[in-house]
């Protein structure tokens, strides 16, 4: 294994040894920008790789010089580095983002046992919703889009952004919701009564008029019965989607791969950071780093703030009349004001090290940068940060 250079930080080893990296994290902390970085950096090292997102944004296609991202992967222009003046090296990069309903359209192809099932599946009313709005849905197919890509061996690296979550359990629990809704005792209880209901199953309940006449008071006969139809049609797959989740799960320990947790310096962000980083532990998943972005840096390290305001206020004088100490005051406010919340960053920072105990050194702060990252050249100047350290 490639051990990273004293200049690299440890996303230098992750880079040149994994072959999958999955960013996580919660909502606004850069994951989508430090997924489009970190792909971009390993193209430059002359890797092939896919960067696949989740995000609806259209930010990483914007990013990348694309208007806009599909379920197909497509190469990035190899002239838009060219005129970024960032080398390939021989590498190549893609980029792909996540199509929920045509993914879960995919499984239901791979796993329902004949066409019956399968076109009852797809004509309830039911499945458009549950394709995308099930709980865990979006999730789970991020990592069944990953294995199957995994499974071509088409890229050197696939790194995925995914979605942002309000619960680190709501991504690594994601490969056991489907296998848990369809296997669990209260949807094999339900089966159970409606095959107990008669040999004509459904029908039974179609041709009951007390029934139906009383189901109709609640959420409507038809509703019920499609509803009921659809968990039938689905458990057909039980058995399919018990091996695929058991396949994923495999994939999420594998030592190829590694988690790279995406945080801010706001409290509430570090505090999800950090029960992430617990949760990965309690899951024997392979924690690779944790980024903490936008954090302010002292530009007064070792330099007295005693009379700041005065020296702001003589540096602008012979550029401005009669304001220049009022210009000099509120100067010197924004950056007593700007270096205290740089000191904040840096003991929140220095206080998520220690959490991370023996895995310290696994902490990579990356500044707060003055302009917006928005292109490959942005892009890959982040990279050499959040890598090199630099």
């Amino acid at each position: 294994m490639t051990k990273p250079s004293t200049d690299e930080t440890v996303l230098g080893e992750l880079l040149a040894n994994r072959r999958a990296l999955i960013v996580v994290g919660p909502g606004g902390v850069g994951k989508t920008t430090t997924s489009a970085a970190l792909a971009v950096r390993a193209a430059r090292d002359g890797k092939r790789v896919l960067v696949l997102t989740v995000d609806p944004a259209k930010r990483l296609a914007n990013s990348l010089g694309l208007a806009a991202l599909g379920n197909e992967e497509t190469r990035i222009d190899d002239a838009l580095f060219d005129s970024a003046n960032v080398p390939l090296n021989g590498g190549a990069l893609f980029g792909m983002m996540l199509d929920i309903k045509r993914t879960f359209d995919d499984l239901v192809e791979r796993h329902a046992p004949n066409d019956d099932v399968k076109q009852r599946i797809f004509s309830n009313p039911f499945y458009d919703q549950a394709s995308t709005a099930l709980a865990g849905s979006q999730e789970y197919m991020a990592m069944e889009k990953l294995y199957e890509i995994r499974e071509r061996d088409n890229y050197d690296l696939v790194i995925l952004d995914t979605p942002p979550t309000s619960n680190a359990l709501d991504f690594l629990s994601a490969p056991d919701r489907l296998e848990d809704f369809l296997g669990s005792s209260s949807t094999r209880m339900l089966l159970k009564g409606m095959k107990a209901a008669g040999k004509l199953g459904l029908g039974f309940l179609r041709l009951n008029t007390r029934i139906m006449r009383g189901l109709n008071k609640f959420v409507g006969a038809d509703t019920f019965l499609a509803l009921l139809e659809f968990i039938q049609s689905f458990h057909e797959m039980y058995d399919g989607f018990k091996e695929r989740a058991g396949r994923v799960r495999t994939i999420l320990r594998s030592p190829d791969v590694a988690f790279i947790v995406v945080t801010s310096t706001e409290q509430s962000s570090i505090d999800e950071a950090s029960f992430f980083h617990e949760q990965l532990k309690r899951s024997q998943m392979p924690f690779g780093a944790m980024v903490v972005n936008r954090t302010r840096q002292s530009y007064l390290e070792g330099t007295s703030q005693a009379g700041l305001a005065a020296r702001v206020a003589e540096a602008v004088e012979p550029h401005v009349d009669t304001a220049a100490p009022a210009v000099g005051e509120r100067a010197a406010w924004a950056v007593e004001r700007y270096e205290a919340l740089a000191a904040v960053d840096g003991e929140r920072t220095d206080a998520l090290r220690a959490h991370l105990g023996k895995t310290g050194d696994s902490l990579v702060p990356v500044p707060l940068f003055e302009r917006d990252i928005h292109d490959i050249a942005s892009l890959s100047a982040f990279a050499d940060h959040v890598v090199a350290g630099s």
